[in-house]
């Protein structure tokens, strides 16, 4: 069994401690509440047909 000090078991909980610190914001940031306009402009979009869309081969050839 490989032998393991201190020093190298602390530089590993500390990177755990990072780790953990990064999932915990991305959990915060998802439950994160999205602005009034930002809801108006998506009921907004979901009352116009799908006709008005653009198709992903048209903006493939504006675009590439």
């Amino acid at each position: 069994m490989e032998n393991v000090t201190l020093e190298q078991v602390n530089r590993n909980v500390i990177e755990l401690k990072r780790e953990l610190n990064k999932i915990r914001e991305l959990i915060q940031e998802s439950n994160m509440e999205l602005t009034e306009e930002a809801k108006s402009q998506i009921k907004e979009s979901r009352k116009r047909s799908l006709s008005e869309f653009k198709s992903q081969k048209e903006m493939e050839k504006k675009f590439l």
